[in-house]
């Protein structure tokens, strides 16, 4: 019996894993505009609970990201005109 549970375990934890990669890839395809929207939702939720959480560390990595993805796009255009 304590092997069944752990393989149930095993199989839960696998699924909120995968859950998990899923919000990280949508997250990675929003725009800035949209990644701003989805914490001042985020934010007035928490609010209207009487809540102040944390800022969001994947939203935070989304963004870093992007912000480098456009300075290197700058760079690279920038890089092609001086040719």
């Amino acid at each position: 019996m304590a092997g069944l549970e752990r393989r149930l375990e095993h199989i839960e934890a696998g699924r909120k894993i995968g859950k998990a990669q899923l919000v990280r890839e949508a997250l990675w395809y929003l725009s800035d505009e949209e990644l701003d929207a989805l914490e001042e939702a985020l934010l007035a939720t928490a609010r209207a609970r009487g809540e102040q959480p944390p800022p969001n560390e994947l939203i935070e990595k989304t963004k870093r990201r992007e912000a480098e993805t456009k300075e290197q796009q700058r760079t690279n255009a920038e890089i092609t005109r001086r040719r």
